[in-house]
């Protein structure tokens, strides 16, 4: 009886100790670790002979007689033996046959083909391997020791991808399943953990959506990386807080749109139906939300849906709750006004005595003004009187309004004063009041008074585009009231210039919005009939009066579109650093560098032409609307806005000529460091016909100019905030 004998063990023992035989055992059989278990009864050593060679004959083994010496060695004709053939994966618990084994392995998790390229590297060529997809199957063909072998490693082999691994379902209200595996694979994809999404791979953290649950199902190998995984999907939960859901409600806070717009916009859009794709499709009307309410207080909209109703709504309510834009709208809007008036003539008297009994005196219109000579009788009376009067004004005016306007939306500036003006009037005597001795009734006098708004008027509504394009309606007015000429003395005349206009314009361009040019040229006479008109001679009869009026407008505009607070904010501490030492004093929200683009909405400040600026020691005082340039009235030289602004030399100009406006226009727009803004067209329009000193020209496209830079310019001289309409006093104020 042996019990459990190593197989060369066995082999020496029976033919060296039992059967005192001569023999040899192979190599390979001595190499061989099989154990030999076989309980038999009494035998003779006939018996045992045959016993033994069956047993070894199980084991692949060959018992061959040569004159009494016995070899035992591999038996070669062992594959002649009919195979074994088996179905599953259970083993025998008695001593495996030697013949050849077919075994069909079914795999239970696993695809056959990824455990057939693992069985093939682990055995190579000791079992055969075929695959059957059909069944996902393998049929293994080997000896019964490499079987078991190939059997105990499908048993590791074919198991469950994630098993042992640590799951948990997540639920987002907020994001979509799909959104929020996204964002979790980026987090920790940048973390450097291994991140796979989806079932077709797998990585060390594995995420797959169920978008009916609208659900995440998170698969880790480590208990604390899961955790990690649930932590950063609660923050972006968090973070997402616009959106919540009770039950079958749901809830959106509005960031930055008006939430009943945008609950109306909504229906709109949910109510429409489709449009047919081809011929013969059906439009298709997508659910819309049971009813929407909308929450003032709060600015949310609440709506009942489902789930996947409700993030596709989702996904469009983010789109239209977006920051709305702005755009910084600047006009600049400057002009030249230039009058030139001279007169000359006699006027005659004839005395009588110490009398004057005719002449022309005072009957041909001239002044009392100017250069007056007079011939005077014995007497002392008049005789003659010659008289001389030239007169010359200009007037510079540069307005610079700006004003900040939402997108869609119409916003106005307005600087200046509101002008009263009679637009009726009527005289009653019952109207009176009782009054006197007698108890008689004064005669009162009814006028009907409107107020005129006048000075710097702009109004403007921007349209902004994806493209960087702004489409503007635009109305610009600048109006000033002067002494009335029409002899209505009640009211002033209401001097105005204005622009209404739509354009559409590039982010941070300059275009012309409109220009003027205007010229007057008139000469007149008067005189004694027939003596006037007698060649030469006639001078001495008649007054020559000769004027010239010139004026030139121009008006630009620049859009700047504002995306951002930052943008914002820039463009402020530009538009500050160009005022006086008041407005810089005054608190920022953020001292930042101004950026090449909010330095491109600068522009020259212009004081008065020829007045003298305060020194620089000396404080601004604060206006509440602060002109930021002063015209100079007619023939002074003085501000026209204030009687106390220091009075500087003015040169009147010449009777005989008058200045060349062209100059003097492009002198305010381009100022001595800046670059001239016009167009090569528009500037030989404003030069034809006027004398003076050449603007340099700079060649840009047509229709758009470049706005002046402010570097270097002197600052303006400050202006009380209001003045006294006053007819006859030519001054006017600019705004920025």
């Amino acid at each position: 009886m042996f019990d459990g004998l190593p197989l060369p063990s066995f082999v020496q023992v029976v033919f060296g100790s039992v059967l005192k035989k001569n023999y040899s055992i192979d190599p390979v059989v001595l190499s061989r670790t099989d154990l030999v278990t076989i309980r038999t009864g009494p035998q003779t050593a006939a018996q045992t002979l045959d016993t033994t060679r069956m047993l070894l004959k199980t084991y692949g083994l060959a018992v061959t007689e040569l004159g009494g010496f016995y070899r035992i060695a591999p038996d070669n004709n062992l594959n002649a033996y009919s195979p074994e053939i088996r179905r599953g994966r259970a083993q025998p618990e008695v001593p495996l046959p030697l013949r050849p084994v077919f075994q069909l392995v079914e795999m239970t998790s696993v695809k056959a083909v990824e455990v057939s390229g693992w069985l093939k590297t682990m055995f190579g060529q000791k079992i055969t391997i075929q695959e059957d997809p059909s069944r996902n199957a393998l049929l293994l063909n080997g000896q019964p020791a490499d079987m078991v072998a190939a059997l105990e490693a499908l048993q590791v082999l074919d198991q469950p991808l994630m098993r042992g691994r640590r799951s948990k379902l997540l639920t987002p209200s907020a994001l979509s399943s799909e959104d929020l595996a996204r964002k979790l694979a980026e987090i920790l994809s940048t973390e450097g953990y291994a991140v796979s999404v989806g079932s077709g791979t797998q990585s060390a953290i594995s995420l797959i959506t169920i978008p009916a649950s609208n659900s995440v199902l998170v698969f880790t190998v480590d208990e604390s990386v899961l955790q990690h995984v649930i932590s950063w999907s609660q923050k972006l939960e968090a973070l997402d807080n616009d959106s919540r859901r009770v039950g079958s409600y749901f809830s959106y806070t509005v960031k930055y749109a008006d939430a009943q717009s945008l609950a109306k916009t909504l229906q709109e859009l949910l109510s429409t139906p489709a449009q047919t794709a081809a011929p013969g499709a059906i439009g298709v009307t997508p659910k819309a939300p049971g009813r929407i309410v909308v929450n003032g207080a709060t600015n949310t909209l609440i709506f009942t849906s489902t789930q996947s109703e409700y993030q596709q709504l989702l996904s469009i309510l983010r789109e239209l709750d977006q920051p709305s834009k702005s755009a910084l709208i600047e006009v600049t809007v400057a002009e030249v006004r230039v009058s030139d008036t001279s007169q000359l003539g006699i006027e005659w008297a004839l005395p009588s005595g110490n009398r004057v009994v005719g002449g022309t005196k005072g009957g041909l219109g001239i002044g009392t003004g100017g250069l007056t000579l007079n011939y005077l009788s014995n007497a002392g009376v008049v005789k003659a009187q010659l008289n001389a009067l030239a007169a010359a004004s200009k007037a510079n005016i540069l307005s610079t309004p700006r004003i900040m306007a939402r997108n869609g939306e119409t916003a106005m500036i307005q600087v200046g004063q509101e002008v009263p003006i009679v637009t009726s009037q009527q005289s009653n005597a019952n109207s009176g009041v009782v009054g006197g001795s007698n108890g008689t009734v004064a005669t009162g006098i009814l006028q009907t008074i409107q107020y005129k708004n006048t000075g710097v008027i702009l109004k403007v509504k921007p349209v902004i585009f994806s493209g960087d394009r702004i489409e503007l309606d635009v109305s610009q007015e600048v109006s000033s009231a002067a002494a009335t000429s029409t002899g209505v003395t009640t009211s002033p005349t209401i001097s105005t210039r204005k622009v209404e206009t739509k354009l559409s314009i590039k982010d941070g361009a300059t275009w012309l919005l409109g220009g003027l040019m205007s010229s007057s040229d008139t000469k007149t006479d008067s005189g004694i009939p027939l003596l006037k008109d007698i060649p030469i001679a006639g001078q001495l009869f008649r007054t020559n009066t000769g004027s010239v009026d010139k004026t030139e407008l121009i008006v630009l505009i620049t859009p700047y579109i504002i995306n951002d607070d930052n943008v914002a904010e820039q463009l402020t501490q530009s538009f500050r650093s160009q005022l006086g030492g008041w407005a810089q004093a005054q608190p920022a929200t953020a001292q930042k560098q101004s950026d090449g683009r909010a330095a491109a909405t600068s522009s020259p400040d212009v004081g008065a032409p020829n007045a003298a600026s305060p020194p620089a020691s000396q404080p601004q005082a604060p206006a509440v609307e602060a002109p930021v340039s002063a015209v100079v009235a007619p023939g002074t030289g003085k501000g026209g806005s204030s009687p106390n602004e220091p009075e500087a030399p003015s040169k009147a100009p010449e009777a005989s000529s008058v200045p060349a406006a062209s100059a003097d226009l492009g002198a305010i727009l381009s100022g001595s460091n800046s670059t001239p803004v016009t167009d090569p067209k528009l500037l030989d329009e404003f030069k034809r016909a006027q004398s003076g000193p050449a603007m340099t020209e700079h060649v840009v496209p047509a229709g758009v100019a470049t706005v002046p830079s402010n570097k270097g310019a002197a600052k303006p001289v400050a202006k009380k905030a209001k003045q006294p309409v006053k007819p006859g006093a030519a001054a006017s104020s600019a705004s920025r």
